[in-house]
């Protein structure tokens, strides 16, 4: 006798998003300490993460569409290769995250200083 069972498989529901952050000009990121604020569009819930590696962080989430706010601190170093630290934050309205593969994004700082 054989028993088998269907049980529907978790992982397709996920997927795995890799955010980056961009500097414009000539200054470029070497290192990002930010909070992103992931907010699903379809059913608002809330997914935070801070732990970048480099100017890129990576999360596990529910595949759909979101909202992206990062607001922190970044180490810049300029053509002179002069190093400072500066206060930005980047925003997306509206990103999908939908492959079940890696979906990368690559979002542009806006300096607040």
């Amino acid at each position: 006798m054989l028993f088998t069972a269907c049980a529907p498989v978790e992982d397709d529901i996920f997927t795995t998003a890799c955010i980056t952050v961009t500097a414009e000009g000539n200054e470029s990121i070497t290192s990002v300490q930010a909070q992103v604020k992931l907010t699903n569009v379809n059913t608002r819930q809330v997914t935070t993460v801070a732990d970048f590696n480099g100017t890129s962080v990576t999360v596990e989430l529910l595949r759909g569409a979101y909202q992206i706010d990062i607001e922190g601190v970044a180490t810049c170093q300029s053509p002179g290769n002069s190093i400072r630290m500066r206060q930005f934050r980047c925003q997306s309205d509206y990103e999908e995250f939908i492959s079940r593969d890696i979906n990368e994004v690559t979002l542009k700082t806006i300096f607040l200083d």
